[in-house]
């Protein structure tokens, strides 16, 4: 994606951002300035559900660990086992979207896709149509109280 630094003013082709302390942020190639990445005000009010995912995620025992995936830009924020660099995580959900696009692009409507990796549960789901939501849990679904207050149906005209 094409951004200009609010420093310079010089355009960069961002391929990622630093998502510290819930500012969305990505560094000049000119100057190396810390310039605000601004999304849509739909993406702003996913990334504001994820966060309050993330605050209450650790009072369920059925998680292990989550993370928010953006299709163009990787891995956005990581509330994952330490073991599980930033590294591993971007591949991870690189390839957890690609197979979550491929399902959708032959059944229609996936908003959810389930991995089981040996006795840990991933699952993947999907939030308007640029970011994921990745959640390792220890069962193969989230209890339903979690699931309809974060991640409610998606209505028509989603973005």
């Amino acid at each position: 994606m094409i951004r200009f630094c609010e420093d310079c003013g010089k355009r960069n082709d961002v391929t990622s951002i630093d998502f510290t302390a819930a500012k969305a942020r990505f560094r000049c190639a000119v100057c190396g300035y810390l310039s605000p990445y601004h999304f849509s005000p739909r993406e702003n009010a996913l990334l504001e559900q994820a966060g309050l995912f993330f605050e209450e995620s650790g009072t369920f025992p059925e998680i292990l660990g989550s993370f928010l995936f953006h299709r163009d830009l990787g891995l956005l924020n990581n509330h994952m086992p330490e073991i599980l660099k930033p590294a591993d995580l971007d591949f991870l959900g690189k390839k957890l979207m690609q197979i979550h696009m491929s399902a959708q692009s032959r059944l229609g409507d996936v908003n959810e896709t389930g991995l089981c990796i040996a006795d840990k549960h991933i699952i993947v789901k999907m939030m308007g149509k640029t970011l994921l939501m990745i959640i390792a849990c220890k069962s193969s679904t989230l209890p339903r109280d979690i699931s309809e207050r974060y991640f409610p149906p998606a209505g028509p005209g989603t973005v």
